[in-house]
């Protein structure tokens, strides 16, 4: 018997090769192409088409090495068709009593032995050095609603199809098969086994656990402390040498999630200097409590990795992808756009992001003033003819799908693509059946966004796509429009009845979003089926922002286009007040410290406002009333540094009121 044959589903042929090759494979097989199968005592198969091509496919050998006869250099369909065949001829001559078919083995059940018959002796050491410098995997087994048990590394992702009978894994990697990502897994899936044999899904710890790798944050407090005396509204300059210091040490340790956040802050501070549309004080908070959290978490032993990405490989090369366009947000600023698309590799479960920088081209005439309306029509022109890459224009792209070779993943999952030749990208059309796609890139249940919620997301690894989720709601009520916060509001439920609150508000960038989403909601492109957008939290309350929706078509909210029946349906909504983080006291009261420590961030202390002290004193005293004593004193020690301000000082109670505030803010979405 060939384990490693019975669970070459279609699914796993089509991650193996392309969804092309297979379904001509199955037309071909269907028509009565069929080999005839032979079993030899070694269990090598031999498979004779009627047309004299013939197959040897040894035991234990994926599909690139089995041996065909037919001219084709890579995976050919012959070997596809014996695959199916054999599957089926299996499935038809098990006895009746046999019942459901039984499940494969647990990868974690592979011996050293076979791990090393796959496995050339040099990707074998490759696979045991990344193993003792220690590594995170998330494991995930069928009961997680992934098609097969699945190992989500750091810098790929393996499907075992065939559980222990590691031959038939598929990596996304640009090895595919046999690759150290593939014995990595195996590693993670013993561990697990052994530690939560029935758990759906569980973070592993490869390795020894490790010592304690310590930065020392003297760069990071230095640059922050020139930040706050300076303030962003003076320049770059006053910070510009303590930021060169911070990055270098950040690069030094290899901490790559380190040099991400500092590379955050110098653009935040620049976007200033820039007098930038993009720019928001509390982002530069946000960044600030990031970098100092990652420092005091990553300093446990063996977090080194997963907090402060030492270790982490800074890109991976990736073989052929199939990319599907979940949605798209375009930043403008003057004429400067930066498009985002999350794509969702629905093979491995993977989402990434492709950012592209394009630019709106002035008016033919510099001297002839624009007239209504002239702007956008340039700028809805030159997006229609924008490409990303070699034959792949933007608009065409976010509504539709992608097939890729030789494309770059960064570690925080950014994705390059080829440029090299036309041929590497193919562009394709996408008819918006979502229904495929599996957790997590899709739930129907708020309690999986619930239970699979970080317990600090500012520390998890970097993911340029975001928190992006695709919902799929039962129902959907209450829909309104506040013209006073220009949002629509909605509420989604799932199938048990629990809530996610659905929030668009309009921008100046995407000025039909609302239009769109009214559309979509009040059933004018027919029933909403799936909702995909970035996922937060108001306390405990799960909320999405909608970037695209599927109804009887795909909706992106980042077109500019206008569709009928879209600004009556915005129109015909009954009025309500948006429900926002203001609602509930206790988030409105840490969102209050978050605004004072932007200003303080922004303006320096040199002209900082005459009532922030005040507005500050006033917040110790309700952080108090409110039960939060070490926050309240936290700000007090931040209020007193002020009175005599060093820059050690003022930093170190800077970055320690923004991390227990955002440790609250953690707590209370925890519930």
């Amino acid at each position: 018997m060939r384990p490693d044959l019975l669970h070459l589903s279609p699914e796993a042929l089509t991650q193996l090769t392309n969804a092309g090759l297979v379904k001509r494979a199955v037309r071909e097989r269907e028509a009565g192409y069929v080999p005839h199968l032979t079993l030899q005592a070694d269990a090598t198969l031999l498979a004779a088409f009627p047309d004299g091509v013939h197959i040897r496919w040894p035991a234990g050998k994926p599909p690139a090495q089995a041996q065909c006869s037919c001219p084709a250099t890579g995976i050919c369909r012959h070997r596809i068709i014996t695959a199916l065949q054999f599957r089926a001829e299996a499935a038809t001559s098990a006895p009746p009593s046999a019942g459901q078919p039984v499940p494969p083995a647990s990868p974690g059940a592979a011996s050293d032995a076979a791990i090393s018959a796959l496995l050339v002796p040099a990707v074998l050491a490759r696979a045991h050095k990344e193993r003792d410098a220690g590594l995170t995997v998330l494991v995930r087994r069928r009961a997680a609603d992934e098609p097969c048990d699945t190992a989500r590394l750091p810098a790929a992702t393996v499907r075992f199809w065939a559980g222990a009978a590691i031959e038939a894994a598929r990596c996304d990697c640009i090895q595919q098969t046999a690759c150290e990502h593939v014995a990595l897994g195996v590693w993670a899936f013993r561990q697990a086994d052994a530690q939560a044999p029935t758990a759906a899904s569980v973070d592993v710890r490869l390795g020894a656990p490790g010592a304690a790798v310590v930065l020392d944050p003297g760069p990071y407090r230095d640059y922050l402390g020139a930040l706050l005396m300076h303030g962003v509204v003076s320049g770059t300059a006053g910070s510009a040498q303590a930021l060169s210091l911070a990055r270098t040490a950040a690069t030094d340790a290899g901490a790559e999630w380190m040099v991400a956040t500092l590379a955050d802050l110098e653009d935040w501070s620049t976007a200033w200097a820039a007098r930038s549309a993009r720019y928001a004080a509390e982002t530069g908070v946000d960044a600030a409590t990031e970098l100092f959290l990652r420092l005091k978490l990553g300093a446990a032993a063996g977090r080194a990795r997963a907090v402060l990405g030492i270790g982490q490989p800074h890109e991976v090369a990736l073989d052929r992808l199939r990319l599907l366009c979940l949605g798209a947000r375009t930043e403008r600023d003057g004429d400067a756009r930066r498009t985002r698309l999350v794509l969702a590799d629905p093979d491995t479960g993977t989402l990434m992001a492709l950012v592209h920088d394009w630019q709106v081209p002035p008016p033919a005439d510099p001297t002839v003033t624009d007239g209504p309306g002239d702007a956008a029509r340039r700028e809805e022109q030159q997006r229609a003819s924008e490409r990303v890459a070699p034959g792949v224009k933007l608009a065409a792209l976010v509504g539709g799908q992608l097939l890729s070779r030789q494309a770059r993943r960064f570690a925080d999952g950014r994705i390059a693509l080829a440029r090299a030749r036309n041929a590497q990208n193919s562009l394709l059309p996408q008819s918006g059946g979502w229904d495929d796609l599996a957790r997590p890139l899709r739930t129907t249940l708020v309690a999986d966004l619930v239970r699979e919620r970080s317990r600090h997301p500012l520390v998890e690894a970097r993911q340029a796509a975001g928190a992006f989720v695709v919902f799929s709601p039962a129902r959907i009520t209450n829909t309104f429009f506040d013209p006073h916060a220009q949002t629509v509001q909605c509420t989604a439920l799932d199938t048990e009845g629990a809530a996610l609150l659905l929030t668009r508000s309009h921008t100046v960038q995407s000025r039909r979003a609302l239009e769109k989403l009214a559309g979509a909601l009040s059933g004018v492109h027919g029933s909403c089926r799936h909702i995909a957008g970035q996922l937060s939290w108001q306390g405990s309350l799960p909320t999405l922002e909608p970037w695209s929706l599927v109804c009887d078509q795909t909706l992106s909210l980042d077109d500019t286009d206008a569709v009928c029946g879209d600004a009556d349906a915005l129109a015909a909504l009954p009025l309500g007040r948006a429900r926002t983080a203001d609602d509930d006291p206790l988030l409105a009261t840490l969102l209050v410290v978050r605004a004072l420590l932007a200003a303080l961030l922004h303006h320096g202390i040199g002209a900082l406002p005459l009532s922030w002290l005040a507005d500050s004193r006033s917040t110790v005293e309700r952080l108090r009333q409110i039960g939060w004593p070490a926050l309240a004193d936290a700000l007090a020690a931040l209020n007193a540094a002020l009175q005599e301000p060093q820059t050690g000082r003022l930093a170190r109670e800077f970055a320690r009121l923004a991390m227990l505030r955002q440790l609250h803010e953690d707590a209370l979405a925890s519930g």
